[in-house]
């Protein structure tokens, strides 16, 4: 038997289920029949689908924290070993397209930045798929005889896709503005099968797509938490109002004239992680001025994309949040628009949208954000960041300046470091040390003297 020879094959399947908006762009940019200036990847068939590349690219990146040395021997390098892993474009059949909007806003006036308003597809959530990796065993990677040659073993290879078969179910973030909260998966009726070709059995129930006579096991464990991660959850209460403004409205709204209505992704309402990420940068970016720090050391926090090409990738990641329709519910407004010079109410001016109203004080938002591989000044910004939605400092979504989009702060639990922290009424220290908490936030004033 040669080096080149398969003995074996391992088959993972399963079903890949969208836990957030999937952003994975054609790169055509705007056309004559769709006027979005990104549009969602599409095979042939005007299927929109994960390519196997996407999915192989974060599993390798993951994998090279956890199995450094077998991941050459599984994913292939340029040197010694080819590719022994194949990974399917997966379709997402009953993806529904959505479509969101953005704009760059100006860090100085809160603001949008004039043309920097862009529209885009995106694949909402609930979107499944089926996953089918597989990883060809050459003998030139493992022994034909005894699988225990000193390139790795049996074992390595069964500890190094049980390692990944965790992740997958576990879950990873795909595509672009995952520090937005776009392109979480998750895998769920996840198998792995090893078909070992010395076993008659197994020959035949691979030729004719029947399961093998072993499975590989999800290891024994959870992904944790890195300790050096900041991560915060927070419940909050909106104090009167909020609106997302979406102008695709239903037949039924237009018939009374609605002009917008408040986002919504399947049945829910949600505040996207767009809307969330900008509102923390902008608030921070003003933080960084108030006490006069390095606006070099919020990009490297941030992330960025300077003229000259040079790219920096956020540690600041936010998550999606989605309210149930039940607590809550949509009033139509009739306003007018005001004449800024003379105070009156603008001619033929008069328009209605669809604000949303909380029904009662439990809490109704949870907002998730983390700083990866936190500083201590970092953590410091985020604890200001954090009072300032739970006093009602920011606003989330539009017509802010009538007063919609204030929150109050429920209950927030933060983890740093090994240590968990659990604020309760008033943002008071419910467990945990609050004297560590109010070190972190120090560091931050005192972090322009580094």
């Amino acid at each position: 038997m040669n080096t080149a020879s398969i003995i074996g094959k391992i088959l993972i399947k399963g079903d890949l289920v969208l836990e957030s908006p999937l952003l994975i762009g054609d790169g055509e940019g705007e056309t004559s029949e769709n006027k979005k200036d990104i549009h969602v990847l599409k095979n042939q068939n005007a299927i929109p689908f994960i390519p196997g590349t996407s999915l192989c690219g974060v599993l390798r990146e993951y994998m090279t924290g956890i199995e450094p040395k077998t991941v050459a021997k599984i994913f292939g390098d340029a040197k010694n070993f080819q590719s022994a892993i194949q990974i399917d474009d997966i379709e997402l059949k009953n993806g529904k397209i959505t479509s969101r909007d953005g704009v760059s806003i100006d860090g100085l006036t809160g603001t949008g930045i004039d043309g920097a308003k862009y529209d885009y597809e995106a694949i909402d959530r609930g979107a499944k798929g089926d996953l089918r990796i597989l990883i060809n065993l050459r003998g030139g990677n493992v022994d034909a005889e005894k699988f225990d040659a000193t390139n790795y073993t049996l074992e390595n290879v069964t500890d190094f896709v049980s390692e990944l078969i965790v992740k997958l179910q576990h879950g990873i973030r795909l595509g672009a503005l995952t520090a937005k909260g776009f392109g979480l998966t998750q895998v769920e009726n996840l198998t792995a099968d090893f078909y070992d070709f010395r076993n008659k059995k197994d020959v035949a129930a691979w030729l004719t797509d029947k399961p093998a006579s072993s499975q590989i096991k999800p290891a024994a464990k959870t992904i944790s938490e890195n300790p050096a991660d900041f991560i915060v959850d927070a419940q909050f209460k909106f104090n009167s109002s909020f609106i997302i403004r979406n102008y695709q409205v239903s037949a039924d709204d237009k018939k009374q004239k609605i002009s917008a209505v408040s986002l919504r992704s399947q049945n829910d309402f949600v505040i996207p992680g767009t809307s969330l990420k900008g509102i923390f940068r902008h608030r921070a970016e003003k933080i960084f001025r108030t006490l006069k720090l390095d606006a070099a050391k919020l990009e490297n926090l941030m992330g960025t994309s300077k003229d000259s090409g040079e790219k920096i990738k956020s540690r600041f990641i936010v998550a999606e949040s989605y309210i149930a329709p039940k607590k809550v519910a949509e009033v139509a407004h009739t306003r007018n628009k005001i004449d800024r010079f003379t105070g009156g109410t603008l001619q033929g001016t008069l328009f209605t949208t669809k604000p949303v109203y909380q029904k009662n004080s439990e809490p109704t938002l949870t907002i998730h954000f983390e700083i990866r591989n936190a500083k201590d000044f970092e953590a410091g910004l985020a604890l200001f960041l954090l009072r300032d939605f739970w006093c009602g400092n920011v606003a989330i979504g539009g017509e802010k300046s009538i007063g919609r989009g204030t929150v109050s702060g429920i209950s927030a639990e933060i983890k740093f470091q090994g240590e968990t922290y659990k604020l309760g009424e008033g943002g008071k220290v419910i467990e945990g040390d609050a004297k560590k908490l109010s070190a972190l936030a120090e560091t931050l004033k005192k972090c322009g003297d580094e």
